[in-house]
């Protein structure tokens, strides 16, 4: 799911007027599964990570099953196909394990292989690490469930550290021609304040160094909200001013408690309320990404109908994506808002709430965003819809995508967690990342690297 620059490329390039709103999505379930997205793959296993499967199946048969999965879940095919929707991308890839580890290697050519189409189909890239040594969260998005244990130990920062320079020395080479924009050191992590800004200094020197080329880093507020990271400098605690060539990645779900009770007025005032605090051109916040949000709450989440034949659940979606479009973006001179990434793309059934892909094919995304006679709200000075704007969907439509979910379900992930203390959510942990793309625009979202 972003205007000016999108995760990949966040920084100096975000603010100035040239730089256009990025409308993003992240590539989910793909260089880092997650059995709720991709649930053949985890079949018959009873496991709920990526390094639980890899340990239940041994080595061999779980390379054997995931290469299969990285070859052909992402093809050029699908990027086109967000190219054309007036879209980023957004992709994951891992961090190099330890032999006496369960995961296994092989995302990275696909990675780079996914960057070499972002450059040929004229998008950009985001790089995100998706999870760390240790897990920074304990969900399986990062790839193994489990306590957070990322800040038990220098080894573990070491690791990461090392993965980001070498994406860093990787993707700055000229052979990309600067698809690759942002990299963010890490994904939704569940640590304090202290400890993680005392990780972000030396991630900020590392991917510091691809400054000169055009990268810039991309931080995760941690859930903390944007508002916390006010006046944030990596390298000066006291700082009068956000660091250049930095952008905040906040996360924003309703599908989890307590949030999964609120009512439709109730999110589409929280959506217009959030939309307000980083389009504050006065605010100090760096440029910040809506990096991942859906269309799941707590009114669909149990819906088992059929959504080409529900219409009300497909007025209620069209009206719930119009909001957040128009708040996470932009609509001035100086924000802080930069842009948005939708989580995801698509996901194994296309489950309707967290498949863009299925929005586009049933009508409740709108075809194409650079389009802005195909949106159907009317937008208020404060930046956010109308909401008393009265629309029905049509009756009933007829789905063209090869494979669909009738269910709004929400991610089965450790974003519930974060929910109920933040109103954020999540995605993966050790494994791989998350990368994004942007047809003409100045930046997008990226991959994790293990």
């Amino acid at each position: 799911m972003v205007p000016r620059t999108v995760l990949l490329g966040v920084g100096a390039a975000l603010i100035p007027s040239a730089c256009a709103t990025v409308y993003g999505v992240n590539l989910g379930g793909w260089l880092v599964t997650e059995p709720w997205m991709t649930p053949s793959i985890f079949e018959g296993t009873n496991t709920t990570s990526e390094w639980a499967l890899c340990d239940a199946l041994g080595k061999d048969k779980c390379r054997d099953a995931l290469a299969d999965h990285w070859s052909s879940f992402y093809t050029r095919d699908d990027l086109q196909q967000i190219k054309n929707a007036g879209l980023s991308m957004m992709s994951l890839l891992s961090l190099p394990k330890y032999y006496y580890e369960p995961y296994v290697n092989g995302q990275y050519p696909y990675l780079v292989r996914a960057v070499q189409w972002a450059k040929e189909l004229g998008l950009n890239v985001f790089i995100d690490l998706h999870g760390v040594p240790g897990s920074q969260n304990g969900w399986e998005e990062s790839g193994i469930v489990g306590p957070v244990g990322f800040p038990d130990n220098s080894s573990n920062t070491d690791r990461a550290l090392k993965v980001l320079r070498n994406l860093t020395d990787e993707f700055t080479k000229e052979i990309y021609g600067g698809a690759v924009t942002n990299i963010e050191p890490m994904n939704e992590p569940i640590i304090d304040l202290v400890p993680l800004k005392k990780f972000y200094t030396p991630a900020a020197d590392v991917v510091g160094n691809g400054n000169g080329t055009g990268l810039n880093i991309t931080f995760s507020d941690g859930f903390f909200e944007p508002h916390t990271w006010e006046n944030y400098d990596p390298w000066d605690p006291n700082a009068s001013g956000p660091a250049q060539h930095i952008a905040i990645d906040t996360h924003q779900f309703w599908a989890f408690p307590p949030l999964d009770h609120l009512s439709e007025l109730q999110i589409l005032t929280q959506v217009c309320e959030l939309g307000k605090q980083i389009r504050d051109a006065s605010s100090g916040i760096p440029p910040t990404l809506v990096g991942e949000w859906s269309l799941s709450t707590g009114i669909t989440a149990n819906s088992t109908s059929n959504t080409a034949d529900d219409q009300a659940k497909r007025s209620w979606f069209r009206r719930l994506f119009e909001a957040q479009r128009a708040a996470f973006s932009p609509n001035g001179q100086g924000q802080a808002s930069i842009g948005w990434y939708f989580w995801s793309w698509k996901t194994e059934y296309d489950i309707d709430a967290w498949s863009y892909r299925k929005g586009l094919d049933l009508g409740y995304i709108p075809s194409d965003l650079r389009n802005t006679s195909s949106l159907i709200f009317p937008i208020k000075d404060d930046g956010c819809i109308d909401e008393t704007f009265e629309y029905t969907a049509p009756a009933k439509v007829q789905s063209t995508s090869p494979t669909s979910s009738s269910t709004s379900g929400s991610s089965t992930s450790g974003s519930a967690a974060a929910a109920t203390s933040s109103g954020a959510a999540s995605m993966n942990l050790y494994a791989p990342g998350v990368f994004g793309m942007v047809p003409t625009f100045c930046g997008l979202f990226g991959a994790l690297f293990w």
